[in-house]
């Protein structure tokens, strides 16, 4: 089958903008609602002249019945999560072939759910089982007040990090939210044993400004949300440097070995004690690997738990230091390769 480009931008646009309308008038209804049951009438006046994401902040301290502002804040984030996921408009998947090729399929519901396609429009493709895990990681953390801040180390078109912003949002919790990717796809790899030539997939290249813009279709781009750009060899210890700030959760998909060695070795000691580690990657065999070379160099006795077919999550427990001469080492066994293409 011959190369079927990706989707043209006026038209992928314009099938997101319906998404996130929707997704909008969730929140201006949740708003809406809250306001018009309030005691003060003067703080429905107040939430009409605000952004969504200041309208949802509101709501956390209304006189509403808990149970009904949980069910409408659960109503907002699966609208979220559903234009997300191109679910809302069951937009179509694309398989990856060979050479930058595509056979696109027919939506399934099934398949979208396990991220097991790449959706056509949608701005993730980690499928709404990895959404919902993704929530109930962050709830918890909020429920028990694990300290720090959302981390995304390859990050796409930005959905999972827009979804985490999404569940801050409708908390009215004031987190940061961080994406670290090159935003030029991913880079060539440095070691033997990433034989799997990612960087020449040219579907996964998404520029900064198209993420960007994503949040802002979904009303969520605000002083909050940090971009770091560069690959993860070079844009984590550079930004680690100068941000000392703890990381309640941390999610890792880079998709290969060295990427995920590089995760590891600069964000886990910033995770907070009961904060959660999320591997996207799970059942790429150099990226398990890696996780668990990982956890047998630092004497780490994690549980490993699975999402679905592809991802798992841990939960840091021990605050035990780890191995930084190892990565040292590591570092300086790498060619320069990835240097060379503009990702430092």
């Amino acid at each position: 089958m011959g190369a079927i480009p990706p989707p043209a931008r006026s038209e992928w646009a314009k099938q997101l903008k319906q998404a996130a309308l929707t997704s909008a008038m969730c929140i201006l209804l949740f708003a809406l609602f809250y306001g018009t049951n309030s005691q003060s009438p003067a703080i429905a006046t107040r939430v009409l002249e605000w952004s969504p994401s200041q309208q949802v902040q509101q709501v956390a301290s209304s006189a509403m019945p808990t149970n009904e502002l949980a069910r409408l804040r659960g109503r907002y984030l699966d609208a979220v999560r559903d234009s997300i996921l191109g679910i809302h408009l069951a937009t179509p998947g694309l398989r990856p072939t060979m050479g930058n090729k595509f056979e696109p399929r027919p939506y399934r519901a099934q398949i979208r759910a396990q991220g097991s396609d790449w959706p056509a429009y949608g701005v993730s493709m980690i499928g709404k089982m990895r959404m919902d895990s993704l929530r109930t990681l962050l709830e918890d953390a909020l429920a028990e007040g694990v300290p720090g801040s959302f981390v995304e180390c390859g990050v796409w078109r930005g959905g999972a990090s827009i979804f985490a912003k999404a569940v801050f949002t409708a908390h009215g919790a004031a987190r940061d939210v961080h994406l670290v990717d090159s935003f030029q796809g991913l880079p060539p790899n440095t070691t033997a044993l990433d034989v799997q030539d990612w960087s020449q997939a040219d579907y996964l290249r998404v520029p900064q400004p198209e993420v960007q813009s994503n949040f802002e279709r979904f009303n969520l781009l605000d002083n909050r949300v940090h971009f770091h750009k560069g690959y993860f060899r070079y844009a984590l210890p550079t930004w680690r440097a100068q941000d000392k700030s703890p990381i309640a959760v941390l999610r890792l998909d880079g998709d290969m070995y060295e990427s995920t060695v590089d995760e590891l070795y600069n964000l886990y000691d910033a995770v907070s004690p009961g904060g959660y580690i999320i591997i996207d990657d799970w059942s790429i065999k150099v990226c398990r690997k890696a996780v668990t070379e990982f956890f047998s160099r630092n004497n780490l006795n994690y549980e490993v738990v699975p999402i679905d077919n592809d991802a798992a999550w841990f939960r840091k427990t021990s605050t035990a230091p780890i191995d930084h001469d190892w990565y040292e080492e590591f570092n300086n066994s790498r060619t320069t390769a990835d240097a060379q293409t503009g990702g430092s």
